[in-house]
């Protein structure tokens, strides 16, 4: 009789089991105030959208998907879609449309806007700067000047207490590195300029920003149980030769500009971390004129990309998640999400991310919920209104919002908390997902 080898273990089968997410995982879509609400003309971003060759095709925000007055259809339609979290944001200009002066109408608005989502036991995720600035704030150097600050803060203080009730996580600044970087050292967003001294002194008066807002947010809430964080956009960095030192020191560089010096100037002022996601990069070489320079060369590996020619590589989701667990805070995922005219590459990508956040979760990074960007179709800033984001499908003529297959794939998840098994088996090129939906319904009742 043939012996068993020791420490022989015969292969277990393959499990077709559901990848399940902790108890408890919050599963939403996110949108910002500007690029879905329509008319924001007391901001920067509405100033530079009339300034010829500032946007693609010379698209103006305008009415965008005019979320300001149809809000409670598409909160709907993320109802129906099992969303148990949502994330928007609130628009400084219209609250603070003149220096010194707030409208209460507007606040109230917001106020009713998020009753809404509390009454369909919706949690709410709050962003206070999502890129624009009033014009007034901008006419006196924004964010370039340290005394400016606080403004924001005066904001902060006047908008916090009439919403608290209604906001379960605020996040203060949305991506810092990528407002500085394409609105100061790129100068393709407002306002324009290229000057990296100058960027450098945006990059520290937004990390003041964040830390006196975490300050007086928490100042506001009785026994300071608030829930702080930003929304930061982070990239996962490889070599081009894992044996060159070189290569490796310009990922050691990249990624600590890039990733981590904005965490490490406003350590302790975060009660979670947001975690924006979206490219990935090989970099083989050091560019110190500017960040965008660490990360500029792709090589020509043939890899499926976005309508924006962004690299779709999965596994650079997982360990991104991996470096942010650093830090030892809870993770949410604020963003992620594609900007494609095929649904059937949405679907792909959808569960092909999600399965490696599954990975993240079951290797022991503390991730509690995911927002896809985005929810609707909206203003993708310099790329306009031809960049499609949305699980729900916007036509800007007639403002008629469609839920994509992609969005009753994202149903689908969202209610049984976990990919289920099906929807691995079946995605693939040629399937599309409308496909797999009716095939999963025809087999399961959950």
């Amino acid at each position: 009789m043939a012996r068993k080898h020791p420490g022989f273990e015969p292969k277990k089968p393959h499990l077709h089991k559901d990848l399940k997410f902790p108890e408890g995982f919050l599963w939403g879509t996110s949108t910002s105030a500007h690029q879905v609400e329509g008319w924001n003309e007391y901001n920067d971003w509405w100033e530079w959208e009339h300034q010829p060759g500032t946007i693609a095709d010379g698209q103006m925000s305008g009415r965008a998907a005019d979320h300001y007055h149809k809000f409670r259809e598409d909160f709907d339609i993320i109802q129906s879609m099992n969303n148990n979290a949502h994330r928007l944001s609130i628009e400084w200009s219209r609250i603070n449309p003149h220096k010194g002066e707030f409208n209460q109408r507007v606040i109230d608005h917001y106020i009713e806007v998020l009753q809404d989502l509390k009454h369909r036991k919706i949690k709410t995720m709050v962003t206070l700067h999502h890129f624009t600035i009033p014009i007034w704030f901008a006419e006196i150097g924004g964010f370039e000047k340290k005394e400016n600050v606080e403004y924001f803060i005066k904001f902060v203080d006047h908008v916090v207490p009439q919403l608290k009730d209604y906001v379960d996580f605020w996040i203060t600044i949305n991506e810092p590195n990528i407002y500085t970087m394409m609105s100061y050292m790129l100068g393709l967003w407002p306002p324009g300029k290229n000057n990296n001294r100058l960027a450098y002194r945006v990059f520290n008066n937004l990390a003041s920003a964040h830390k006196l807002a975490y300050e007086s947010i928490h100042n506001v809430y009785p026994n300071n149980v608030a829930q702080v964080g930003i929304a930061h956009n982070v990239i996962s960095f490889y070599t081009y030769d894992k044996h060159s030192f070189s290569d490796w020191l310009s990922v050691k560089i990249a990624d600590w500009i890039w990733n981590h010096w904005f965490m490490e100037k406003t350590k302790v002022y975060h009660d979670f971390l947001g975690v924006n996601y979206y490219v990935h990069k090989r970099v083989k070489k050091i560019g110190l004129r500017n960040w965008g320079d660490l990360a500029l060369e792709d090589r020509g590996e043939g890899r499926e990309r976005t309508d924006l020619a962004w690299e779709i590589f999965a596994p650079g989701f997982f360990d991104a998640l991996v470096d942010m667990s650093d830090y030892n805070l809870p993770i949410y995922i604020t963003e992620n999400g594609i900007s494609t005219l095929n649904d059937h590459q949405r679907a792909r990508y959808l569960i092909s991310y999600l399965k490696e956040l599954y990975h993240a979760t079951k290797s022991g990074v503390d991730v509690r919920g995911y927002f896809y960007w985005s929810l609707l179709d909206n203003f993708e800033w310099d790329k306009g209104i031809t960049s499609r984001f949305g699980l729900v499908e916007v036509n800007y003529k007639t403002l008629e919002r469609t839920v994509r297959g992609s969005g009753d794939l994202y149903q689908i998840i969202c209610e049984t908390n976990s990919i289920p098994h099906d929807l691995l088996q079946f995605i693939g090129h040629k399937v599309s997902p409308e496909d797999v939906v009716k095939e999963f319904k025809k087999g399961h009742k959950y």
